[in-house]
């Protein structure tokens, strides 16, 4: 089952294509499609890295994270940290558990 990007936080690789003939009509449309696909995965970068923000993004999706700070209280308990959008709400990442060796958050 593919991922949605409306739904998750998904990185968009960006991959070159050829160069097609060298008509004016066809290099213009080139061009414009590179830059479109590279402004889709330059924002996806975006939307995935870690954010120090005092609000919640108008559209959060699963697996994005953030630092949050005041007057933001993404716990309802006046918590300021790393938080982790889980699908249905932002979790904290400040309490952390070990096995084997690893360290993962605790989505309680």
């Amino acid at each position: 089952m593919a991922l949605s990007d409306k739904l998750n936080t998904l990185i968009v690789k960006y991959v070159r294509r050829g160069l097609p003939s060298l008509e004016t009509e066809f290099v213009a449309a080139y061009l414009q499609q590179e830059l479109d696909d590279l402004e889709i995965s330059i924002n996806s970068l975006a939307e995935a890295s870690v954010q120090v923000t005092d609000r919640p993004p108008d559209a959060p999706r699963k697996g994005m994270v953030r630092y949050a700070i005041s007057p933001w209280n993404p716990l309802n308990n006046g918590f300021t940290g790393l938080v982790v959008y889980s699908g249905s709400a932002w979790v904290s990442l400040s309490g952390t558990t070990s096995f084997a060796g690893l360290t993962y958050a605790q989505c309680n």
